[in-house]
């Protein structure tokens, strides 16, 4: 029994000390970074296995083996004070916002790997030269509202070159729940370089929902039409939102959509970004950890070059460089803890909004990692979660 003690907390405590190190320094790969965000959005589970492991160590020392409790507690000390960091810190934002926090949702919170999602439609809105359709996922309000919807666009992530529509299918859906129509769009994420075809596919599928506003199976409002991006595809969704009446940046759909009609109109009322790069030259000279992504390389492959080399289409594509006094309301969303899109990057485009006088908004969760709202109800979710409500009801922006 007692061998059997000493293994059961020395595996416990090490697997804690381990995932709690996850949550506070980098990771050494892609896996381990991946790794980190269910250790930080899940560390209280963490701490329990801790605290069930300086609990066996306190029985092994009463036993007479005082070495190995001492080696067990110390870890077990250690993963306990690391899982705790992200709860606290969270905690105080959720106070600092007047959001309540749901333990319930917490415990029983879930990786969002349902992907690709179960929409309630498909529907294409492109077809490009070769016969290619491109389209979009619908996820419907039910009961359906009485009133128009608001339309809410999401462009996944993958560093332009990955990535599916469909990936965040649960939260899709529990903004559907919610009362918003989501269309969740397919763009091209090949052949690169795609800089271009991937922010005229976003723009032209704005168009394509405009144009297609009142549908037997949808009702939305098109001047509310908000546009959310995820990583890459928040960058993608701040491009759209800031180059609606750029020359230099048009719909891929100019001539018609799938049903025909030229897209005349790709605005947005407001866009939301979820931990996107916003400066893609500062982004090139200061990854956040190559470690986990090697981001300089996507960078030259989604632009084409290196921005020595292009200097002007890395100015011309950084959300940074687009804003105007008209840009859309803005909610920059951001981990402080991001291992692929440096925290940084949230502070380069709200200077540049404070400066343009454009209502936005930031939130930023000190220990979330990227993506950290693929485990929907964990605490960093539920703060996002209120904060981007708040946000579609044209509230909090300053």
């Amino acid at each position: 029994m007692r061998t059997i003690l000493r293994v059961l907390g020395f595996l416990l405590s090490l697997g804690a000390a381990g995932a709690g190190a996850l949550i506070v320094l980098p990771a050494p790969g892609k896996s381990l970074a991946l790794a980190a965000i269910v250790a930080s959005e899940r560390s209280a589970f963490l701490v329990a296995a801790a605290v069930v492991a300086l609990g066996i160590a306190l029985v092994l020392r009463g036993v007479g083996s005082p070495f190995v409790a001492s080696v067990i507690a110390l870890l077990a000390v250690c993963a306990i004070a690391l899982g705790l960091i992200p709860l606290v810190q969270a905690r105080q934002v959720a106070q600092a916002r007047g959001v309540p926090l749901d333990l319930k949702r917490y415990l029983h919170a879930q990786i969002d790997t349902e992907g690709p999602g179960h929409p309630d439609r498909t529907v294409p809105y492109a077809t490009l030269d070769g016969g290619r359709v491109l389209s979009l996922d619908v996820y419907l309000p039910t009961p359906r509202p009485a009133t128009p919807s608001r339309p809410l666009l999401v462009v996944h992530g993958g560093f332009w070159a990955a990535g599916q529509r469909g990936e965040a299918s649960l939260a899709s859906r529990a903004l559907a729940e919610r009362g918003f129509t989501v269309f969740d769009v397919e763009y091209r994420i090949a052949p690169q370089p795609n800089w271009q075809t991937a922010v005229g596919d976003v723009k032209c599928a704005i168009g394509w929902v405009k144009q297609h506003a009142a549908t037997d199976d949808w009702n939305v409002d098109p001047k509310k039409l908000a546009l959310l991006g995820r990583s890459a595809g928040a960058h993608l969704a701040l491009m759209a939102a800031y180059t609606a009446t750029a020359d230099d940046l048009p719909a891929s759909c100019p001539s018609g959509g799938a049903a025909g009609g030229a897209v005349t109109d790709s605005s947005a009322e407001s866009v939301i970004s979820l931990y996107g790069p916003t400066d893609l030259t500062w982004a090139y000279a200061h990854p956040a950890n190559l470690h986990a992504a090697d981001s300089p390389e996507k960078l030259r492959a989604f632009l084409g070059d290196a921005p020595e080399r292009e200097p002007e289409r890395y100015r011309a594509m950084s959300p940074t460089e687009r804003v105007t006094a008209r840009s859309p309301r803005t909610l920059l969303v951001q981990g402080g803890r991001d291992q692929f899109v440096a925290p940084d990057q949230i502070d380069r485009l709200t200077a540049r909004l404070a400066a343009a006088g454009v209502p936005h908004e930031t939130l930023v969760i000190p220990y979330a990692q990227h993506a950290f709202d693929f485990v929907p109800g964990s605490f960093s979710s539920q703060i996002l979660e209120a904060t981007l409500l708040t946000f579609l009801k044209g509230g909090a922006a300053h």
